[in-house]
């Protein structure tokens, strides 16, 4: 009878092993990930009077693709071209920005689309204080941890990571998390990102590299600075901490 108990016993345990063991996912080092970006323009824009004549109920909604390629030393974060591109005033009402970054150096460049024009940054990463809770979910079939940033006394920035891609990682300038960052929302859902697909794969080093040739090339303050002084008028300090504050 002892021997009976001590087989089931075995079994069941050998069962749980193997099921446990068959659920997990090997760890990434080296892929790509496919972000949509989903930017609901009335919240974005907030009570920006000059805004509310071009953003209706119609249109208050661009999704965007991007992608994130990445290995164990670099990542470039990128814009993938839409099928059918949004004309006139309201496709610079989002950005576009590349951003390149060395996870050795904790060096970034960065193509910043600035309204339809180029403007590039050479700086350091930026260094985020993140507070990781226990709420967990899964996106793209992996499991991830909630996290969060408080980047203002009045905007809070929530991120859901994955362990299993073991880079620190995540779209734009994000990164920081033990693992990459697969999702990614602002407090009030006026920006989201999400992983859409996930694929382990061997990347060209020739995709981390960029040309600072023939470029003028800021610090992000510097370059802040510049947009101050030559779109003051237009923009609001707030316009531009928002637009900085991705990177």
């Amino acid at each position: 009878m002892i021997l009976e108990v001590c087989i089931k016993r075995i079994l069941i345990l050998l069962v749980v092993l193997f099921t446990t063991s068959f659920g997990l996912k090997a760890q990434i080092t080296s892929g790509k990930i496919v972000f949509e970006r989903k930017t609901n323009l009335k919240k974005r824009m907030g009570d920006n009077p000059r805004m509310k004549n071009f953003i209706t109920e119609e249109n208050k909604y661009r999704v965007e693709n991007f992608e994130l390629f990445f290995n164990d030393s670099n990542t470039v974060f990128r814009p993938i071209e839409d099928e059918e591109p949004v004309e006139g005033f309201l496709k610079y009402f989002t950005t576009r920005n590349t951003v390149y970054q060395n996870i050795n150096s904790k060096q970034k460049f960065i193509e910043m689309d600035l309204f339809g024009t180029p403007g590039y940054i050479k700086d350091s990463m930026d260094a985020r204080a993140w507070k990781i809770t226990e709420s967990k979910r899964m996106i793209s079939g992996y499991n991830c941890r909630k996290a969060f940033w408080q980047m203002n006394d009045s905007t809070r920035i929530y991120a859901w990571f994955a362990v299993d891609i073991v880079p620190s990682i995540g779209p734009e300038g994000f990164q920081g998390l033990p693992g990459a960052i697969l999702g990614m929302a602002t407090e009030d859902g006026s920006v989201v990102y999400f992983a859409k697909e996930v694929k382990a794969m061997d990347v060209p080093e020739t995709i981390f590299q960029y040309s600072e040739k023939g470029k003028d090339i800021y610090t992000e303050k510097a370059l802040m600075e510049e947009l101050k002084v030559k779109m003051g008028q237009w923009l609001k300090p707030g316009d531009l901490e928002a637009m900085f504050s991705w990177l």
